[in-house]
């Protein structure tokens, strides 16, 4: 008998069960496992066979309906991710070297921390495998263990922040004997009740689980094991698993928001009974990151219960986007909520940095000529915001530089890519890590540390990079558009053309552009005098910032700023297009649809990279000439987003779409069947 019918069409079985949501999705969804399988080493026709009664492997559908934006999903859940482990482990870090933060408050807030860690890598890891690798396989074995870590690390994080509940609860009620009631004693005791709680409320869902016969299918429409997306896979009656679920949800998280809502509420009576308004908010102030806390667990696991219960009509990938938010974004925000709200973890943040010795009244005199250092303000009328613009931007700059040196090694360790089209992205890749980190890290100090200064000489140094760099990335689209126009209008021409030899001369030729032609601007900038003022309103050394800090006709670098735009860049742009409108020709007198289509599949990647860096561009030079009354710091925003956007989405663009990339990352990680 063809067992395929098993899995790939959408006919209920005599087994179905018609009650079920579930299977109802199940039909839905199941034609994607035509293409589930073509990474892995089993044969799609034996995956749902009815002859067994514990399964070898699930497979994860990861997020059913939305499989072809999956590469795009997993760019924000890395970033959640990353976040994630940077801020947990910061407050760990900080929490161990501060004597001062040695106190129950602070030990509750590193179980959170670890919590935190434990959940988001109990499913982010294979989730973005399978978003970015399709390796959709888990062993069943290990399913129950991440079942297991999730559901057992949720009650983790509920009763810590019934401890942390409790601290609140005596610090602010009964402050005379915090410190005898909340010993460090009680606090392991309190801790070690919180880890017990969760690990024998949870194990009886693997117990059941695995004792259940699964002679159904073994796809589960989620991105992770979930207890109930796994157990309605069994051919058995889940009664008793469904009424143990809801058991927990009652006995434990239903009492511990009743915990937690008495305490605030003794609390809230004992704030309003202090005599000053000044006193109830510095008192309802030590609550208020705890309440944060609270409201970013709740109010997501609120909202996907009652999707999850309520909502029969939703589409099956908003319930699973939906839990995958209720899991991912309370481990990314509580460290940031703790880091921003706690003056103690905010002001030994800031001591790592190094403060700024100037006082601000000081830093605009008039009696300099060449000044020391100058001020950069950051995005000024944002100041209060930069904390919170830092954690996107850090985000873009982490995968810049891991996206720019997964470039660099793919193509290093292939020899399939040693030719002239990789290794004109190579010096793309490169010209991005520059750029990026020419800015970031001092952008990264402002906003954490406050270290406004840079010195004189830095703050010409990074201009020049910048600026040049910036010209090189110009020119490294115009090589990429030749290598283009070679490949497609001589073809048989293109080995002799794009020697190795050549490729190394343009290369060579694209450095000198850049270096040469940025060079006057610091050599100009250097000769100004400056007795204005040393405060640049940006967050780098932009060439127009600083010279026109200058008491003097600045117009020559005006005028050759505008050169350079004009001979540099738009030339740059004039050769592109021509080169697109010869591709165009060279394309359209193909003979097929397919042909035509296949044609221009080589350029797209190209035209992506270039829309990525242009538009931003254009939309930031206007922004400047003719944008008199737009608000400064949108000015800052908009030049920001121009340098930083471009190296994230490159290696992003090229890794997505050109196959032979694509191909050799996924053989790093994946195992072919034999």
């Amino acid at each position: 008998m063809d067992n395929r019918h098993l899995y790939c069409d959408h006919h209920p079985r005599p087994w179905a069960r018609t009650d079920s949501q579930w299977n109802v999705w199940y039909w839905q969804d199941t034609p994607f496992c035509l293409r589930v399988g073509h990474r892995h080493p089993y044969s799609m026709s034996d995956s749902n066979t009815t002859d067994f009664t514990n399964p070898s492997t699930f497979i994860l559908l990861g997020i059913p309906g939305l499989e072809a934006a999956h590469v795009w999903i997993s760019i924000p859940v890395c970033a959640i991710y990353i976040i994630a482990i940077l801020g947990n482990f910061t407050i760990l870090f900080i929490v161990k070297w501060e004597p001062s933060l040695h106190r129950p408050m602070y030990y509750f807030l590193c179980m959170l921390a670890v919590t935190d860690l434990v959940l988001s890598t109990s499913i982010l890891p294979k989730m973005l495998s399978i978003f970015w690798f399709n390796s959709r396989e888990i062993d069943f074995g290990a399913c129950l263990a991440q079942m297991y870590f999730i559901h057992c690390f949720l009650v983790l994080e509920t009763g810590i922040l019934v401890a942390m509940a409790l601290d609140r609860y005596v610090a602010i009620c009964d402050p005379l004997r915090y410190s005898t009631i909340l010993t460090n004693s009680m606090v392991s005791k309190i801790g070690l009740a919180v880890v017990l709680r969760g690990g024998i409320f949870v194990l009886p869902y693997i117990l059941l689980a695995r004792r259940w016969p699964y002679c159904r299918t073994k796809i589960i429409p989620h991105s992770y094991c979930e207890h109930i997306a796994v157990v309605e896979l069994a051919c058995a009656n889940i009664h008793v698993s469904s009424y143990y679920d809801l058991f927990v949800l009652l006995s434990v998280n239903g009492l511990d928001v009743i915990f937690i809502a008495t305490s605030y509420t003794q609390i809230l009576r004992a704030i309003f009974s202090l005599s000053t308004k000044d006193a109830r908010l510095k008192t309802f102030g030590t609550c208020s990151s705890h309440l944060c806390v609270i409201l970013t667990f709740y109010i997501p696991a609120l909202f996907s219960s009652l999707t999850h219960r309520l909502g029969h009509n939703v589409p099956l990938h908003f319930h699973i986007l939906i839990a995958n938010v209720y899991l991912l974004v309370p481990p990314m925000l509580n460290p940031i909520i703790y880091g921003v709200r706690t003056k103690q973890i905010r002001d030994r943040l800031l001591r790592f940095g190094h403060r700024c010795p100037y006082s601000m009244s000081d830093s605009n005199t008039t009696n300099f000529t060449i000044p020391s250092t100058f001020i950069l303000l950051g995005i000024p009328g944002l100041e209060a915001a930069h904390v919170w613009i830092s954690i996107p931007f850090c985000t873009m700059y982490i995968i810049a530089l891991s996206g720019n040196f997964t470039i660099l090694f793919i193509v290093k360790i292939e020899p399939s890519l040693h030719v002239p089209m990789y290794y004109f992205l190579c010096m793309l890749a490169v010209t991005d890590l520059v750029l990026s980190t020419s800015i970031l890290p001092k952008m990264l100090n402002i906003f954490w540390f406050n270290s406004r200064e840079i010195d004189f000489d830095a703050c010409l140094v990074q201009m020049y990079f910048v600026h040049c760099f910036l010209v090189m990335e110009t020119g490294i689209f115009v090589a990429m558009a030749l290598d283009r126009y070679v490949a497609i209008c001589h073809p048989l021409r293109y080995s002799t053309t794009l020697t190795n030899h050549m490729v190394a001369k343009i290369g060579l030729a694209v450095v000198l552009r850049g270096g040469i032609f940025v060079l006057p601007y610091i050599l100009l900038a250097r000769r100004w005098p400056y007795c204005r003022t040393n405060i640049i309103s940006h967050s780098y050394c932009e060439h127009i910032a600083v010279v026109k800090l200058a008491c003097a006709d600045i117009r020559i670098s005006s005028y050759y700023g505008l050169f350079v735009l004009l001979s540099v860049i738009g030339l740059d742009v004039i050769f592109i297009a021509v080169s697109y409108i010869h591709f165009l020709r060279a394309i359209f007198s193909l003979s097929t649809k397919e042909a035509r289509l296949k044609t221009f599949g080589t350029c797209s990647s190209h035209i992506c990279v270039i829309l990525a860096f242009y538009i931003p561009a254009l939309f930031s030079s206007l922004m400047y000439r003719f944008g008199r009354n737009v608000p400064l710091h949108f000015h800052v925003l908009i030049a920001n987003v121009y340098l930083l956007l471009p190296p994230m989405f490159n290696p992003i663009i090229y890794g997505v779409r050109t196959k032979q990339i694509r191909d050799r990352l996924l053989q790093l990680f994946t195992h072919k069947g034999t």
